[in-house]
C-alpha cells in the first residue's frame, strides 16, 4: 500500500476545527424544540439533614409553572409497581432525597417552567423544614465509633483483628509474593501518610441536556455526554423505560474528563418532560457543578516501603483511605501503589469511606493522581536519604524494556530532554520527576466504512470524539484506502441509527473504535480490489487482486499502470454490479499494555511568600503509535496542565463543622491559566502494542497521573521541605519553610 501524506502518524487538522472555531458546532445548550420549558433543581442547603417535610404547593401554583417533581410526586407515580419490581421502584425513588440529605447540593425537588428564570423563583418557593445532623467531612472521623451513619445499612465493617470501622462503603485486601520475607531483606523501611483533596474536573461546558417525550412515551435526549449508549442505558434503569423506547443523541461536547457519563442531569431532564409533558432543557450552574457534580475522590493514603542500601525496593504496604462521599467505587485504584516498578512483595489495604459529600465520578486515570503523588513523593524522599540520584534510583527499579513496553526509555526520553545529568539550579530552584503509568481498557465497537460515488469515504459509527478521536478515526481510513484525508467524512450516529459503541473514557475509544474503523476500512478497500480485478479481467487475462495497486486515488495493475480506474469510476460501477462499496468492523476487547508517562519539572521557590513558579516542564509518553500526534501532543500537555493543577492550586474545600462547599466556583476555585504553566517540551515514544490499530495505545490517562509528584519532588529539591498533602499552595509552602503545621489536610 503506497504511504500517503495524511494518514497514521501524519500531522493534519482535526475533523471539528473549523466548527468549533467558527461557532458552527452544536452543543447541547444550543438545542431549542417547540414548546420547551427549562429546568431548575431545589437542593438542600445542609449536608447531612432528616427531611421533616416538604411542601411544594407555592411553587405549582406559580403561573408559568408546569411541573413540579418530588419524592412524594414519584411515590404516587410508582405506587402500581407490582413487588417483584420493588428493587425497580425504590431506583425511580431514590433519584430524590426521602427521609434525609447526605450532603448539600443533594436534590430535594424539580421544577419546570417557561423560563429558567422563572423555574428558579419556583424552586425557591418550595418551603422544606429540615432537622441538622451533624457533618462528617473526614474520613478518619467518620470512620471512629460512634459516628454518626450516614447511610443507614451495611456500613459498618468489622476487621480481622475485632476493630469496627463506622461509614464503610466497600474494602479491598490483597497481597502479592512473600511480605515477610521482603522486609527481612530489607535495610531501611519507610513510612509515610499522604492526604490528597478531591478534585473537580472543572470542564468549560456545565452538565446540560435536553429531553422530549412524544405522546406515545418514546423519550429522546440531546446531551453533552461521553458515551451516549451509557446514557440510554441508565436512563432505561433508572426510570424503567425499554431501551428501545429511548434515543439519546449526543451533542458536541465541551470537555468531559470522566465526569459525562450520565445520570447527574439526563434523567432528570426525562423526568420533568414526563410530568409536563413538554421538552425541557436543564443546564447546571457553575455553582450546581461544585455542589453536585462527581469530582475524582478524596485519598488518605499511609505507605511502608523496604528498601537495600544501594536503593533496591524489597517490600511495600500500604493502608488507603477513599473518600467516597454519599458513593463508593475507588478502592480499587489502589493497586497502583506498585506503579510500574518491580517489587517482589506487595500488600494494599483499601476502604471506601462514606461522608458527607457527593458521590465521586471518574477523572482522567480515575485513582492514578493520587496513589502516584504518593508512590513517587516517597520515592524520592528515599532517594535523598540514600543519597541516590532520583533518576538512577528509578532506573534501579523499573523492568528492563520489553515489546510492547518502553519502561526505562521513556524515563530516559525525558531526562535527555533537559539534559537531566548536567542540570542546573539557581537559588531555591530545583528539579523533580515522578513516573505514572495506566493500562487501556477496552470496549465494543463497530464501524462503517463506504465508498461513495465521488470516490470519497463515509465512516459511521457511534463513537463521542473528546479528544480529537474523529481525526485519528479518519486518518486510519485514509491509510487503509489510501486516501487523502480530507476525502474522508465522519459522521456519528445517535444510539437509533448507530451500531453498539463503548463510550469515550478510560483511554479506550481509539483502542476500541480504532480497531473497528481498521477493519471496516480494510473490508471495504478488498471490495474494492475486487471489483477492479473483475473490471480488468478480460479473455486475455484473468486479473487476481495481488495484481493490483492503489496509487492517487486509483486502482491500477502493477505491471501495465496504464490500465487503471479512479475511485470514483469504481465507486459508481459498483452501484451497477454488486451494490455499494461498504465495509463493516467490529471489536471486542482485547488486552493492551503499559502505557508510562515520565515527567520533569523545574520550580522556583519564593521564600518570602511561599509562591511556586513552575519554570519549565518535559515529559515523555509511550504512545504505541502515534495514528494523529498533534492529538497525542494535545492529550500529554493537557493531561499534565491538569495534575499540575491540582498539584499547586486545586482542591474541593469543605466546612469542618456544617460539611458545606467553601469555593464552588471558579472565583475561589482555582485552575492554571497560560500564564501558569511554561511551554511544555514533549517527545512521543512509540513502543506499539499487539492489539492496538497499528500498534496505538490508550494515552489519555497517563499525563495528569505524575504531576502532583513532580512538582512535590521539584520543591523539595528547592527548598529542603517536603509536604504531605497538595496542592501546595504558598501559604502552605511558607509554613513548612517555617517549620509550622502546613495546615489542615482534607480528603
Amino acid at each position: 500500500m503506497a504511504a500517503v501524506a495524511s494518514g497514521v502518524g501524519q500531522r493534519v487538522p482535526r475533523t471539528d476545527s473549523a466548527d468549533k472555531v467558527t461557532g458552527r458546532a452544536l452543543y447541547s445548550a444550543d438545542v431549542f424544540r417547540p414548546g420547551m420549558l427549562h429546568g431548575a433543581v431545589l437542593r438542600s442547603p445542609h449536608a447531612h439533614a432528616r427531611i421533616i417535610s416538604v411542601d411544594a404547593s407555592r411553587a405549582v401554583a406559580l403561573p408559568g409553572v408546569h411541573a413540579v417533581v418530588t419524592r412524594d410526586s414519584l411515590a404516587a407515580d410508582v405506587a402500581l409497581i407490582v413487588e417483584e419490581e420493588a428493587h425497580a421502584a425504590r431506583r425511580v425513588l431514590d433519584l430524590l432525597a426521602a427521609e434525609k440529605v447526605r450532603y448539600e447540593g443533594e436534590k430535594i425537588a424539580l421544577v419546570a417552567a417557561e423560563t429558567r428564570e422563572l423555574a428558579e423563583q419556583a424552586v425557591a418557593l418550595i418551603e422544606v423544614v429540615y432537622e441538622p445532623l451533624p457533618a462528617l467531612i473526614d474520613v478518619a472521623a467518620a470512620m471512629l465509633p460512634g459516628a454518626p451513619l450516614i447511610h443507614d445499612e451495611q456500613t459498618v465493617a468489622t476487621l480481622d483483628d475485632g476493630q469496627v470501622l463506622h461509614n464503610i462503603a466497600g474494602q479491598m485486601h490483597r497481597t502479592n509474593g512473600d511480605l515477610a520475607a521482603g522486609w527481612a531483606a530489607a535495610d531501611r523501611v519507610f513510612e509515610d501518610t499522604y492526604t490528597i483533596p478531591r478534585a473537580h474536573q472543572t470542564y468549560l461546558e456545565p452538565q446540560v441536556a435536553v429531553a422530549e417525550v412524544d405522546p406515545q412515551g418514546r423519550v429522546t435526549v440531546w446531551t453533552s455526554t461521553q458515551g451516549h449508549f451509557a446514557i440510554q442505558s441508565n436512563i432505561s434503569k433508572s426510570l424503567r423505560l425499554p431501551l428501545g423506547d429511548i434515543n439519546v443523541i449526543g451533542m458536541t461536547i465541551g470537555g468531559g474528563f470522566g465526569g459525562k457519563f450520565g445520570g447527574v442531569v439526563d434523567t432528570y431532564a426525562v423526568l420533568l418532560a414526563q410530568a409536563s409533558g413538554r421538552p425541557v432543557k436543564l443546564v447546571y450552574s457553575r455553582h450546581d457543578e461544585f455542589l453536585d457534580g462527581r469530582p475524582a475522590p478524596g485519598l488518605r493514603i499511609t505507605i511502608k516501603t523496604g528498601v537495600t542500601h544501594d536503593g533496591r525496593i524489597t517490600a511495600r504496604e500500604c493502608w488507603a483511605y477513599w473518600d467516597v462521599g454519599v458513593g463508593s467505587g475507588a478502592s480499587w485504584a489502589t493497586g497502583r501503589i506498585k506503579g510500574v516498578y518491580d517489587i517482589p512483595a506487595i500488600a494494599l489495604h483499601a476502604f471506601e469511606v462514606h461522608t458527607n459529600k457527593p458521590a465521586p465520578g471518574a477523572y482522567r486515570a480515575p485513582g492514578a493522581p493520587q496513589v502516584t503523588f504518593a508512590s513517587e513523593a516517597q520515592l524520592d524522599s528515599i532517594a535523598a536519604a540514600l543519597g541516590i540520584d532520583p533518576v538512577e534510583l528509578r532506573l534501579r527499579n523499573l523492568p528492563d524494556d520489553k515489546p510492547q513496553v518502553a519502561f526505562r526509555r521513556t524515563l530516559l526520553a525525558a531526562a535527555e530532554q533537559v539534559d537531566w545529568a548536567h542540570r542546573t539550579a539557581g537559588p531555591d530552584e530545583g528539579w523533580g520527576v515522578a513516573i505514572g503509568e495506566w493500562t487501556n481498557g477496552a470496549g465494543p465497537a463497530a464501524a462503517v466504512v463506504s465508498l461513495a460515488p465521488d470516490g470519497g469515504a463515509q465512516l459511521f459509527y457511534g463513537l463521542m470524539d473528546l479528544t480529537g478521536t474523529d481525526t485519528a478515526c479518519a486518518q486510519i481510513v485514509a491509510e487503509v484506502l489510501d486516501l487523502p484525508y480530507e476525502r474522508v467524512r465522519v459522521t456519528r450516529g445517535d444510539t437509533d441509527s448507530a451500531p453498539y459503541g463503548t463510550g469515550s473514557g478510560g483511554s479506550v475509544a481509539l483502542f476500541s473504535f480504532g480497531n473497528a474503523v481498521r477493519d471496516a476500512a480494510q473490508a471495504a478497500r478488498e471490495q474494492l480490489l475486487e471489483l477492479a480485478a473483475a473490471h480488468f479481467s478480460d479473455q486475455a487475462q484473468a486479473v487476481t487482486v495481488a495484481d493490483l495497486e492503489t496509487v492517487d486515488q486509483q486502482v491500477r495493475l502493477r505491471a501495465n499502470p496504464d490500465k487503471a480506474a479512479s475511485f470514483a469510476e469504481l465507486a459508481t460501477l459498483a452501484l451497477r454490479q454488486g451494490g455499494p462499496v461498504v465495509g463493516e468492523g467490529r471489536f471486542s476487547p482485547k488486552p493492551s499494555a503499559p502505557t508510562i508517562s515520565a515527567q520533569i519539572a523545574k520550580v522556583h521557590v519564593d521564600r518570602g511568600t511561599g509562591q511556586v513558579t513552575l519554570l519549565e516542564f518535559a515529559h515523555a509518553l509511550d504512545v504505541g503509535r502515534a495514528i494523529s500526534p498533534v492529538s497525542c501532543e494535545g492529550q500529554m500537555e493537557g493531561g499534565a496542565v491538569q495534575g499540575l493543577g491540582w498539584g499547586l492550586m486545586e482542591e474541593m474545600l469543605y466546612d469542618p463543622q456544617t460539611g458545606r462547599n467553601l469555593n464552588p466556583d471558579l472565583l475561589d476555585y482555582r485552575v492554571p491559566t497560560s500564564l501558569d504553566v511554561p511551554p511544555q517540551q514533549t517527545v512521543l515514544v512509540e513502543e506499539p502494542t499487539t492489539h492496538g490499530p497499528f500498534g496505538a495505545k490508550g494515552i489519555g490517562e497517563p499525563p495528569i497521573a505524575p504531576g502532583i509528584a513532580a512538582l512535590s519532588n521539584a520543591i523539595a529539591a528547592a527548598v529542603g521541605v517536603r509536604l504531605e498533602h497538595p496542592p501546595f499552595t504558598p501559604e502552605r509552602v511558607w509554613r513548612a519553610l517555617q517549620g509550622l503545621d502546613p495546615g489542615p489536610a482534607r480528603t
